[in-house]
């Protein structure tokens, strides 16, 4: 049985450039991508995302089948239709990884940045005379609350969910000690990225639109004002969080 090999596929890939005379950058220009993305296949560090692979195939005068092999096919060599087909699937797997991977380091900075800015956002409540109790009273457990979760989603929350999900309906999902129960919506893996999409960039924005109101009610309007509506502004944006999430997993379901 022939499996997916990166290192085979890309010395293929390499050997058959060179064949056509072409550097990296000539294939990349072909096929509109950098030569960093052709460097990163021929040294098996990736391989071409699926939507290439008959361009590709095309411009080194390879059939799919051989690209996927990392390998020659012989004229004589009878090709089984299942080998073919389970070729073409575990390109998507590898490709659809590749995806995920850059997605959730994208996400992971995001998160970083975010509690840059936060800290800088406590820095300023600390400057217009808010003390360290009345930050934990006012500011500091809802933005935890919400980089707790924000936190889980980027760094731990798997982006797609197990095959039974799509054949049943369920609208709760657990993982480890975190659950999520959304009565009336069903979880799947059409509509389970969008929501932790929503979920992820909803939860970072809400974590830093709390301290912001709070900086501008207590500096403009006094922190006696601020403790009249701190209550509704986290609801509110607790309430937005919850209708953009059903949104999403709704239009998506």
């Amino acid at each position: 049985m022939v499996q997916i090999d990166n290192q085979k596929i890309g010395a293929f890939i390499a050997a058959k450039r060179k064949e056509g005379n072409m550097t990296q950058k000539e294939l990349g220009d072909k096929l509109f991508v950098s030569d960093k993305t052709v460097s990163k296949w021929e040294r098996g560090l990736s391989i071409p995302n699926v939507v290439l692979l008959i361009p590709l195939a095309e411009v080194l005068h390879i059939s799919v089948t051989e690209l996927l092999r990392g390998e020659q096919i012989n004229e004589d060599q009878v090709l089984n239709a299942d080998e073919v087909e389970r070729l073409v699937t575990d390109s998507l797997d590898l490709t659809l990884q590749h995806t995920i991977k850059q997605r959730r380091q994208g996400w992971r900075l995001a998160y970083l940045i975010s509690l840059l800015i936060g800290a800088a956002e406590i820095t300023l409540l600390l400057r217009i005379g808010l003390t360290w109790h009345a930050l934990a009273e006012n500011v500091l457990l809802f933005m935890g609350m919400m980089y707790l979760f924000a936190g889980w989603f980027c760094f731990f929350a798997k982006e797609l969910l197990p095959s039974y999900y799509d054949e049943n309906k369920i609208n709760y999902y657990a993982q480890g000690v975190f659950r999520i129960h959304l009565a009336g919506l069903r979880f799947n893996n059409s509509n389970w990225p969008i929501i932790s999409i929503v979920m992820k960039a909803g939860m970072l924005l809400g974590a830093l639109l709390y301290p912001f109101i709070c900086l501008v009610s207590v500096t403009y309007f006094g922190i006696t004002f601020w403790d009249t509506i701190k209550i509704f502004v986290m609801f509110g944006l607790l309430l937005a969080l919850l209708l953009a999430v059903y949104a999403a997993g709704k239009k998506y379901e």
